[in-house]
């Protein structure tokens, strides 16, 4: 029976051939969009589920209660970790993460190179977080003195094919490091660093990390603790408050830890602070599974509504079959195995489009998505189950439709669609249309946003500058005689040099600030330290007083605040020549200037107290040279002779730089990839209803022609008969946009509240989204409705 059902099903398929060319073009783009998006989702949803302790691994993370509200940090002291597994029972195991400072540099044939992705850990680090080692033992591996585990791409890329194990990497102003154990290189994990070194290496010297491990207050470690089950995170958690209290014996804003399951921290940590970037959004999870969703459902109603149009053809072939004795099951078996064929036949060819298509996908995605050998029969099973449902849940209507058709009405030909199959089909192509204008309104509210993100006004100058890293002593030493050279380029206007920069993308020192004299009215800060320059270079704006002098003698304890700093600290006094106390410095800062508020953090997020200090103060020290370069430059000219420049006075150190536009881009990058999947998104839900308002089209105008014949008999001319033809399909858009628009307002009002400084969602991209439909909806029925209008009555007429 069932091989009778595929030959009929094909036979079918041949006959009406444009009909089964646009179910399956349109199941096969469908499956492929939905795919991708959904392989995405899976690799989102995989992070850190890799550990087989993952489940009762847990982060500490400490809160901040400020004047500006809450903050949090996945960092804490040296002391919790083995003070949690000392006096709770249920902490079982900890390990201590900590990179003191920026950079370690590795002195390799002649070249010194400086290795940004490195931590020092407890050898308890293995024991938590099992990685896999291709070298090495991991019981021992971070138990010796001055040793280093390191990934297998570092080891290719100093060791070439030969074994690292027990070989030495040679580090600056640290005794070498033997190499103890080589891991594997892992995706999908929010924590990850090129070197780990043993908490007994030379680093340790460091005085930072000295006077961080005798505190409880130094919050500069990241912990994490291993649980005996992982219920045990809210009852360690309710007992937080009375271990902090015990050990924390002064007053500190710094209070209130709590635990983190490790299993939340990728998709659950947007508001806490941890020096790393690689976070995700369940935002994003929700809307792209929706739109692969929205993809599959249209794909599905195309069917649906092409196989209930052509149901009066296949009318007289129904009322035989059930007049030679066919059951009505048989029947409705018939027809699904029709749409489960061209399910099927749209899953092969979905199998090599979502092979074709992951590249291209995988660079909008932002991440290395593939299809091997590993996850290759995870996406064949994700592929087939999606095929099958979808053929089946657009089958099954169609398949009792047409098998409950009466013989006594189909054999005699008086069969007609039924009023209630008329209003199905209407809701149906509706129901698509608004869904492929919420795509349309998105893309074009994610491009209005992105705009006006590129094209604020931040208070400062972004263009034309390229910034570069102080990454040695030496040349903070000689930073002055090196900026003097960097002035010299013929294309450089001016040169600053800065601790932080507007729109900085790492973190910005916080201090305490509070009016000299005053023992209340304390402010949480951000503190930056500029040099005379800086002003000029950025086109940076007084509100109050003057820029530093460009004397250490004065300016040393001289100091600018923007407006929202002045503004809560002094209210509608006059701050220029007040004294303002930072942190527990001894003497108080004069402040000299007030500048006005600039973007200095992305448009996520308000702009908040600033206090600038000269380039030589106690808080923070230089780190980027910034170089305004003349519009039209030859940008490769300039950056080749800043390496020259770079070179004379770090011989070792390759010249780390960027332009400053290039990198505040990057604070949008999940934006930029949300826009693009959207408008990718937007055409295919397009393409797909599209491609089944011709077919529908098409069936229905068929039925058409004489009532068209009659009218042109009558004096109707090609222009009436047009409108006449296509004004359905027109207000059907119409009705979609109608209800597109609250559904598309919701999503993107929830997707704008992210940024603190956004566009309004206007009325007229409602407008301007139905009109895309409705011209593409003419443009899909118009040859058809042309050709028709066309048609010779006198054919037309006499054809039975």
């Amino acid at each position: 029976m069932f091989k009778n059902y595929i030959k009929i099903a094909i036979r079918n398929l041949r006959r009406h051939l444009s009909y089964s060319v646009i179910n399956i073009i349109g199941l096969t783009v469908g499956l492929t969009a939905a795919c991708l998006l959904f392989m995405y989702v899976a690799d989102e949803l995989s992070y850190d589920k890799g550990y087989k302790k993952s489940d009762r691994i847990a982060r500490i993370v400490e809160t901040e209660k400020g004047a500006e509200g809450q903050e949090k940090w996945a960092f804490t002291n040296y002391k919790m970790g083995p003070a949690l597994v000392e006096e709770f029972p249920n902490v079982v195991n900890q390990v201590r993460l900590m990179q003191p400072f920026g950079h370690l540099d590795i002195e390799w044939k002649g070249e010194r190179i400086a290795e940004r992705s490195w931590v020092m850990a407890d050898s308890t680090l293995f024991d938590i977080l099992d990685f896999e080692f291709i070298e090495g033992d991991p019981n021992t591996a971070l138990k010796d003195h001055n040793c280093v585990v390191i990934r297998d791409e570092i080891a290719r890329k100093y060791f070439g094919d030969e074994p690292a194990l027990g070989k030495e990497l040679p580090f600056y102003q640290i005794e070498p490091l033997k190499v103890t154990g080589v891991i594997k290189s892992q995706d999908n994990v929010t924590y990850r660093a090129d070197l780990i070194l043993s908490y007994n290496s030379g680093v340790l010297s460091n005085p930072y990390f000295k006077a961080a491990k005798e505190s409880w207050y130094r919050f500069s470690t990241t912990t994490f603790v291993e649980l005996a089950s992982p219920e045990d995170v809210n009852e360690v958690n309710q007992q937080l408050p009375a271990f902090v209290a015990k050990h924390r014996t002064v007053e500190t804003p710094l209070g209130d830890p709590y635990l983190q399951s490790y299993e939340d921290i990728y998709l659950n940590s947007a508001d806490i602070e941890s020096g790393s970037d690689v976070k995700g959004s369940w935002f994003y999870i929700y809307l792209f599974s929706a739109v692969g969703i929205f993809i599959l459902l249209i794909a599905c109603i195309n069917y649906v509504n092409l196989a209930t149009a052509r149901s009066t053809e296949r009318a007289r072939e129904i009322g035989i079959r059930k007049v030679s004795g066919a059951y009505k099951k048989q029947l409705i078996g018939q027809f699904l195995s029709e749409s489960v064929l061209i399910s099927a036949i749209a899953f092969i060819l979905s199998v090599g489009l979502v092979d074709v298509s992951l590249p291209f996908f995988s660079v909008i995605a932002g991440k290395q998505i593939i299809m091997d050998a590993d996850n290759f029969v995870s996406i064949i099973q994700m592929l087939f189950a999606m095929a099958l449902l979808t053929g089946l849940i657009a089958g099954l209507y169609p398949a009792f439709y047409l098998a409950s058709l009466k013989p006594s009405q189909t054999l005699k030909g008086e069969m007609s669609t039924s009023r209630a199959g008329l209003v199905l089909r209407k809701a149906l192509v509706i129901f698509q249309f608004t869904l492929s204008i919420v795509m349309i309104i998105a893309t074009i509210v994610m491009y209005q946003q992105l705009d006006f993100v590129n094209n604020k006004t931040l208070g400062f100058d972004k263009e034309h500058i390229l910034v570069i890293d102080i990454n040695a002593s030496n040349v903070r030493r000689n930073f002055k005689a090196m900026k003097e050279e960097f002035g010299k380029v013929s294309q450089v206007e001016m040169v600053a040099t800065s601790s932080r920069l507007p729109g900085d993308w790492k973190h910005i020192n916080e201090v305490i600030a509070k009016k000299y004299g005053s023992e209340s009215d304390s402010l949480d800060s951000y503190f930056m330290n500029f040099d005379e320059d800086m002003m000029a270079t950025y086109d940076l704006k007084l509100a109050a007083g003057e820029n530093f002098k460009g004397s250490l003698g004065s300016d040393s304890t001289a100091i600018m605040i923007n407006e929202s700093a002045a503004a809560k600290l002094f209210g509608d006094d006059d701050p220029v020549g007040r004294k303002v106390i930072v942190n527990d410095i001894p003497y108080a800062f004069n402040v000299v200037g007030v500048i006005k508020d600039f973007n200095y953090q992305s448009l996520h997020q308000p702009i908040r107290p600033l206090l600038i200090g000269y380039y030589q103060n106690p808080v923070s020290e230089i780190d980027y040279f910034s170089l305004k370069i003349s519009p039209n430059s030859d940008y490769k000219a300039v950056v080749e002779a800043a390496k020259g420049i770079h070179k004379k006075f770090d011989e070792y150190t390759s010249m780390e730089y960027h332009f400053l536009d290039d990198q505040l881009n990057l604070f949008y990058k999940e934006e930029i990839k949300a826009q693009q999947i959207f408008q990718i998104g937007g055409f295919i839900t397009l393409l797909i209803a599209c491609m089944g308002l011709f077919g529908l089209s098409s069936y229905l105008l068929r039925k058409k022609v004489k009532e068209v014949s009659i009218r042109k008999v009558l004096g109707a001319n090609a222009y009436q008969l047009f409108i006449q033809l296509s004004k359905t399909f027109v207000v059907q858009v119409i009705l979609a946009t109608l209800m597109a628009a609250p559904l598309a307002w919701w999503l993107m009002t929830s997707w704008l509240s992210y940024f603190t400084y956004k566009v309004d969602v206007q009325p007229t991209v409602f407008v301007i989204a139905g009109s895309v439909g409705v011209i593409i909806t003419i443009f899909t029925t118009g040859y058809q409705t042309i050709k028709a209008t066309r048609a010779n009555p006198v054919t037309t007429l006499k054809s039975e």
